[in-house]
């Protein structure tokens, strides 16, 4: 086994569910102090920075980024190195990714670059409680980031803006066998969620990739005993936008569609990521190296980074199609393509 493929492997023996990540940041920083004696290091709760020795004058920065938290572990999920893959929950979202970030940083000095890494916890969660907002002040002049989120090896551009709402119908309790003295909460929903479930997708274009905004009921609730009829019925609405919508735009379009039919409760709003490809090294790199690049049709910290003057793109090892399944794995082939491509990457002057 490779000592890239054992590097994955600890990352994803030790778990890290999201505000769980407290011991695998401890271990991230053992390894940072055995292998970086004069390294810059700056934690904040279980996220850190990692500059790895000293900069280099007239040299473009470069950092990589990874998130280091999980979704909880499904009760059938594998765990180690079978065959050609490493199972294990976060292996390929984004832990195979990490493992990558940390062998690019010990070379940091064969590379014509300086290199910043920036591991940080709570991804999987709510933006405003985001780990990697903490590590960006301050920030040297990054000329691009790279975040290895899972691509499979292609250049995932941009991202899309995500809003979570909660929308609230207010009935009237009654005995369910006496419906007509009250008032059903859930059929106060029923103009809403007919016209979700007409939406179609609109596509829109950016620099040429195709986006699709989409909105989704994906949860409902109703409290109260299974003989009455509810008073409160809650709808939970997911909506993805496109680059170039604003925050404000969007949630305007969601308070048009639920039109006034209940009460809208928005809870998490994470904006989009524009599409930053225009660095000429990455330019280079793409071109020499005939890479596929595609939309990110979902949300990560390229938008943040870019809400920062940061350029981002995604690019990392993991299946997007293996993210949060109940036996997750990464092809160890893929860790090690994405390995050498980045030392490319980074190798370009």
């Amino acid at each position: 086994m490779s000592e890239l493929a054992r590097k994955a492997e600890w990352l994803v023996s030790i778990a890290s569910p999201t505000t769980q990540e407290e011991s695998l940041c401890d271990h991230l920083l053992s390894w940072a102090a055995s292998h970086f004696p004069k390294a810059l290091v700056s934690r904040r709760r279980h996220a850190f920075r990692l500059q790895p020795g000293e900069a280099q004058p007239g040299r473009p920065w470069i950092a990589l980024v990874g998130h280091i938290d999980t979704v909880p572990p499904a009760q059938r999920q594998r765990l180690g190195v079978i065959g050609e893959r490493l199972y294990g929950c976060g292996s390929s979202d984004m832990k195979a990714g990490v493992a990558v970030m940390m062998e690019m940083l010990e070379q940091w000095q064969t590379f014509p670059v300086n290199l910043i890494g920036l591991f940080y916890d709570r991804e999987e969660g709510p933006y405003a409680d985001n780990g990697l907002e903490a590590l960006l002040d301050p920030l040297p002049p990054i000329d691009f980031a790279v975040v290895l989120e899972p691509t499979n090896n292609e250049i995932h551009a941009g991202c899309v803006g995500s809003l979570q709402a909660r929308v609230h119908f207010q009935g009237r309790r009654a005995h369910s066998a006496r419906p007509w003295q009250g008032q059903n909460a859930i059929y106060q929903g029923i103009p809403l969620l007919q016209r979700l479930a007409g939406l179609k997708r609109v596509s829109v274009l950016c620099q040429g990739l195709e986006f699709f905004e989409v909105t989704s009921a994906t949860q409902a609730n109703s409290p109260g005993p299974g003989n009455a009829v509810p008073e409160r019925f809650t709808l939970n609405l997911n909506a993805r936008f496109a680059p170039g919508k604003s925050n404000q735009q969007a949630i305007e379009e969601l308070t048009e569609l639920v039109a006034g039919e209940g009460e809208l409760e928005l809870y998490d709003v994470a904006p989009s990521g524009a599409v930053q490809l225009e660095h000429p090294l990455l330019q280079g790199w793409i071109q020499s190296k005939n890479l596929a690049i595609l939309p990110k049709q979902a949300w990560t910290d390229v938008a943040r980074l870019g809400a920062r003057g940061v350029a981002a793109f995604n690019f990392g090892p993991g299946d997007p199609a293996q993210a949060h399944q109940a036996d997750e794995y990464v092809e160890l082939s893929a860790v090690h393509r994405n390995c050498a491509l980045l030392q490319q990457l980074l190798s370009m002057s």
